[in-house]
């Protein structure tokens, strides 16, 4: 996984989407002209006002003092670059002043290392009491750097960077060598790392010893997983970078009433630079596309329909596209996808998942996901691929489920087992079943349910609505219930409270024979006489097929009761595609 990373890392520095080694984006708040004979303030920035810059970074913690004062290179907050201090308090004055001389030492190392005009008049400037001028206008913590002509910042100069480099490599790399874990060069190895992960707001290490526990054959610190400087640095930057970028992360589970959950999850994915430019037909495949499948959808206002994100329909679009010779073309089979799971241990970096397979085995399993997970909507409507954030929440998978469903998805491995049992607990429930609040649990619900049921079967595809052809005891008698909640509806003009579903759901699902006979005779004495020949018949030719297929079985097992939800659901859809279907033609419904 690191090599791949340090692979991006090269890629995305070649087309300058990252920034340079230790450096990372920043919002300024004031730039300090110099071009002129007089220095000139240009601010404050809000955020929007100016661009975002390249600015050094490296790890900087805890309280300022004369054994802990870590200046960055010429961006820096109003107490380091000019000495401002927070209060009035000596103790704070002290800090600013300790901060200034420490920004100004780094300053005057990094003029003598490049000989940079530019650096010369910062450094006149900071040693002159021309910046007591600012101390009124700038607060201790806004971000300020300089500037000394109008096209660019001196801390984006090459020289500058590349001193930056440098100077941390020196400061932070060991005396020892070692082979370097990643690229295996024998080269001195980092003691401390330069920066750290940004992970649900806090700062996390990639690696860790700060236990006796964790050492081994004496070694001290990182020479337990010697990690050479730009290894570690590139590795940093570019997860820094995955995780910056909408496109190429994504929030798989967590609580946000807890600030630092072990068990949040966060998803990073890339793919490699051949697939850059290519498509097939007219969708360009890239990271957006391939892992929109873990996006949140949204809801429909007034509604409760789910509304998937328009990614995940050109990822359906794409999986429906008929197999070419193309697929060789874009080298599908040699381009690879990677995603890691990403958690965190207080100050730690934890790897959950690792996946890593080639586009082309991708799409296959893409499809063959989106077969099994694909169901008619509850209204009737043909079936969309539903986002997996939507399916977590729906049956509220535990982070172990999660990372399962993942492999299913990414890897083609079955669904774990104990989803079936989760989603079946969840679809029957009395609230899900009828309340049109949940309606998009409950349409969730059976999607998990004919994943469970159908993945890598034939299934997958001829179970995705109402299928008269199967012919299965427990699906039958879903499609039963059904009919006869129906027939009651209609017989009560649509007009009832709670139907007979939400008493016997539970009990028709598990003994059906048992439940039914009661069941069968309300429905023919009370509600049949009431609605229409054509439920009528649709009753009988039901009950002739469960008598074909053995008749009620006495009980039904975990798999049984999940193809009886989805026969109750598929007939249920299909009644009230018909019923909308009669309201907008305005016929009304035929009793």
């Amino acid at each position: 996984m690191l090599y791949e990373l340090i692979e991006l890392a090269d890629q995305l520095q070649r087309k300058k989407k990252m920034p340079p080694l230790c450096y990372e984006k920043k919002l300024i708040n004031w730039i300090i002209d110099l071009s002129g004979a007089t220095p000139y303030l240009k601010g404050p920035f809000e955020k929007g006002e100016y661009r975002m810059i390249e600015a050094p970074i490296r790890q900087r913690s805890g309280q300022l003092s004369e054994n802990n004062v870590k200046p960055y290179l010429l961006v820096d907050d109003a107490r380091y670059v000019l000495g401002v201090p927070e209060n009035n308090e000596p103790k704070k004055i002290r800090e600013a002043q300790l901060a200034h001389q420490e920004y100004v030492r780094l300053i005057e190392e990094a003029y003598d290392h490049t000989n940079m005009a530019e650096l010369k008049r910062v450094l006149d400037f900071l040693q002159s009491s021309l910046k007591e001028q600012f101390f009124s206008s700038i607060r201790p913590r806004d971000i300020v750097t300089f500037q000394v002509n109008e096209e660019s910042l001196i801390c984006e100069h090459p020289k500058i960077q590349q001193f930056w480099v440098q100077h941390l490599e020196q400061e932070l790399a060991s005396n020892d060598k070692n082979n370097c874990a990643i690229c295996r060069n024998y080269a001195p190895y980092v003691r401390i790392f330069p920066s750290a992960i940004s992970l649900f707001g806090q700062r996390r290490g990639l690696t860790s010893f700060n236990e006796k526990a964790f050492e081994s054959m004496g070694k001290d610190q990182t020479n337990n997983a010697p990690i050479c400087f730009q290894c570690a640095t590139l590795t940093v930057d570019v997860f820094n970078y995955l995780l910056r970028e909408d496109k190429h992360h994504a929030e798989l589970y967590r609580d946000k009433k807890k600030r630092d959950d072990l068990q949040a999850q966060m998803a990073v994915y890339w793919i490699n630079d051949s697939m850059n430019e290519g498509e097939r037909g007219e969708i360009q495949i890239d990271e957006s596309v391939l892992a929109s499948i873990l996006e949140s959808g949204s809801f429909e206002d007034g509604t409760n329909n789910l509304t998937p994100p328009p990614e995940l329909k050109q990822l359906e679009e794409l999986l429906a596209l008929p197999k070419t010779g193309r697929e060789q073309a874009l080298h599908l089979d040699k381009t690879f996808f990677h995603m890691a799971v990403l958690s965190a241990n207080k100050a730690r970096l934890v790897i959950r998942e690792w996946i890593h397979t080639s586009i082309s085995q991708l799409l296959m399993h893409l499809e063959r996901y989106a077969a099994a997970v694909r169901i008619v909507q509850p209204t009737g409507e043909k079936g969309h691929l539903l986002p997996l954030a939507s399916l977590i929440r729906a049956v509220d998978m535990s982070p172990g489920l999660v990372r399962q469903c993942l492999r299913t998805i990414y890897q083609g491995a079955f669904p774990p087992a104990e989803l079936l049992p989760l989603a079946l607990q969840r679809f029957r429930s009395s609230k899900v079943l009828s309340d049109p609040k949940e309606t998009w649990r409950y349409h969730s619900s059976a999607s998990l349910l004919k994943l469970a049921l159908t993945y890598g079967k034939e299934e997958a595809n001829t179970m995705q609505s109402l299928n008269n052809h199967y012919l299965q005891p427990s699906y039958i008698c879903g499609r039963l219930l059904a009919v006869l909640e129906e027939i009651q509806r209609r017989a009560s003009g649509y007009r009832i409270g709670s139907t007979i579903v939400d008493r016997f759901y539970g009990a028709a699902s598990t003994a059906p024979a048992s439940t039914f006979g009661s069941l069968l005779r309300l429905s023919t004495t009370a509600h049949l006489p009431k609605v229409s020949v054509e439920l009528g018949r649709l009753l009988e030719e039901v009950m002739k097929q469960l008598d074909e297929a053995g008749g009620f079985p006495t009980i039904f097992n975990l798999r049984e009761q999940a193809e009886f939800a989805l026969g109750f659901y598929h007939q249920r859809a299909e009644f009230r595609s018909r019923h909308q279907s009669n309201q907008t033609n305005g016929t009304g419904e035929s009793q």
